[in-house]
């Protein structure tokens, strides 16, 4: 199989990028998954972490309105060296406003990394194989994130020093990968990029909203449950084991079959459903277990399928990929800053869930009338 992987040229760039993604996402997930453990002994409390996710996917969107040339070697590099100085200041959190300044630097990341990333790795990608391609995307995080909070956890258990000690030595890995790639650069022009993605738009702000549950709410809402580095760990490495056993069974299925659709529609209304039944599970861990579970579970296939269908959809990946971060970044902002106006008046927030069900419900809705309008024209 390795043979395979490197067989020619562009199977080389690819495996290549491969390992510097699954590099970046181990020194990413190993340095900052056992954090909120740290920050909530730091004194930070639940809905300061809210308000620091919100604002951390306001960077992204800058980043993207700002910017007008994007090269991925200088992007990654300037990735990595932020997501790694946003590690050096929460060392010591003896300010708030230390936390804020780390979720502003993470996020950067949002932008910085995956924009090109993701447009690398679907140019190296045949157009037959997209869903297949799709699939390896989403696979590799789970099976990173498998390991690497709960390793992280169980060190941290000990002492956090280990983390900053050994997140010095992935950042340097992953910087030092960059070399390897092939060099990717392209003019930003989101007014035009807008106009291209009209199809998708209100589609992707969908989910970007919807994915607050994904980025926001479930990783700091855990805390009310679990407390210690290596619980909340080995929680994160079930997470992954949930999206591990998803790609598995279901990473090439989409290629076979074409019709994303097909997927799309019972996996989001699944998804619709278990979100609204989540103030359920908010003071009994066990329901917290099953219900993040089955969401991550089905989060990997929506990704896929919906990623896969995004890209045979909008296949200029040069113009459509800064677009669509833009638009999932907003609907982040959004969602996340509801999320936190919640926090004002319920501890802990329920009505946030309701709203979050209802957008992913209009998900399978809009997908009906942008088909049916697709086919009339």
């Amino acid at each position: 199989m390795f043979k395979q992987l490197i067989s020619n040229s562009r199977r080389r760039q690819f495996f290549n990028l491969l390992v510097f993604y699954a590099a970046y996402l181990w020194f990413r997930s190993f340095s900052s998954s056992v954090l909120s453990p740290h920050f909530l002994q730091s004194g930070v409390s639940l809905e300061q972490m809210v308000f620091g996710s919100a604002i951390a996917y306001i960077i992204p969107v800058l980043i993207l309105l700002f910017s007008k040339i994007v090269s991925n070697l200088i992007w990654w590099r300037w990735a990595i060296v932020l997501a790694y100085l946003a590690i050096i200041l929460v060392i010591k959190v003896v300010d708030i406003s230390q936390y804020y300044l780390y979720s502003l630097l993470l996020g950067s990341n949002t932008a910085l990394f995956f924009v090109p990333y993701n447009i690398a790795h679907f140019k190296l990608t045949p157009g037959h194989r997209t869903g297949f391609s799709s699939g390896i995307l989403f696979s590799v995080y789970p099976v990173i994130a498998l390991i690497a909070p709960l390793t992280a956890g169980l060190l941290a258990e000990f002492d956090y020093i280990y983390i900053w000690i050994l997140s010095a030595f992935f950042f340097g890995v992953s910087f030092y990968l960059v070399k390897f790639q092939v060099q990717i650069k392209f003019n930003l022009d989101l007014k035009r990029d807008f106009d291209y993605l009209k199809p998708t738009r209100l589609i992707v702000l969908l989910q970007g909203v919807w994915e607050t549950l994904i980025f926001g709410i479930i990783p700091i809402y855990t805390l009310y449950f679990l407390t210690t580095p290596l619980a909340y760990g080995s929680y994160l490495s079930y997470l992954a084991l949930m999206g591990v056993l998803a790609n598995l069974f279901l990473g090439k299925l989409s290629d076979k079959l074409k019709d994303r659709l097909k997927f799309l529609y019972p996996v989001t209304i699944s998804m619709a459903l278990i979100t609204l039944v989540f103030p359920l599970s908010l003071n009994r861990l066990i329901l917290w277990l099953i219900f993040t579970g089955i969401i991550q579970l089905l989060t990997p296939l929506f990704w896929n399928f919906s990623t896969a269908w995004f890209v045979d959809k909008q296949s200029d990946h040069v113009r459509s990929m800064p677009a669509r971060e833009l638009i999932l970044n907003v609907g982040r902002v959004i969602g996340l800053f509801l999320t936190w106006l919640n926090f004002s008046f319920q501890s802990p927030p329920v009505l946030i869930f309701y709203f979050l069900g209802a957008v992913m419900l209009l998900y399978p809705l809009v997908l009906v009338y942008n088909t049916r309008n697709a086919a009339r024209s």
